[in-house]
């Protein structure tokens, strides 16, 4: 369930890393139901939306979740075969359980354009991701990436890391 290069990289940075690492999978609630038929549904240990307990909860089943593949057994689909198939997973390495990783991410949810309106800022989604790590150069746009150890995504069929190793507290 999770791809060899995601394993490898958690035992890698587990063995620099003073501390416990776990790997997260972010996932885009709309493509997987597309892709396997179901909706995610929060399970606690194992699967939060991003959505829980902001104004856009009702959204919840379309956005972004969650998922700590050691945990979810049979509960959800393959990840690493519905990462091959669409655009909608993001694996994280990270020091946090679910919970707390969720409660980091969520502050990143929306952002302010330009012209002073808030926008959903889809980080959930690979394409948005590698985009944004492209642009976003200032420390305070990274902070973003600092919520986790590592992200790793596939775009146009590369394995791509993103990491920012300073936690932010």
């Amino acid at each position: 369930m999770i791809p060899i290069s995601v394993a490898e990289h958690l035992q890698r940075h587990s063995q620099c890393f003073n501390g416990p690492l776990r790997v997260l999978a972010l996932v885009d609630g709309l493509q997987y139901q597309q892709h396997t038929g179901q909706t995610l549904d929060p399970h606690g240990d194992y699967v939060a939306s991003l959505f829980a307990g902001t104004k856009e909860a009702a959204l919840a089943p379309a956005g972004p979740w969650l998922i700590d593949p050691e945990n979810s057994g049979d509960h959800v689909a393959d990840l690493g075969k519905f990462e091959l198939a669409r655009p909608g997973v993001i694996w994280l390495i990270a020091w946090r359980d679910i919970e707390e990783q969720a409660a980091r991410l969520r502050p990143h949810l929306n952002t302010l354009l330009p012209n002073g309106r808030a926008a959903l800022l889809r980080f959930w989604d690979p394409r948005v991701i590698h985009a944004l790590n492209e642009a976003y150069r200032s420390a305070d746009d990274r902070d973003l990436f600092r919520t986790a150890f590592e992200w790793q995504y596939l775009h146009e069929g590369q394995r791509r890391y993103i990491t920012d190793h300073e936690p932010s507290n």
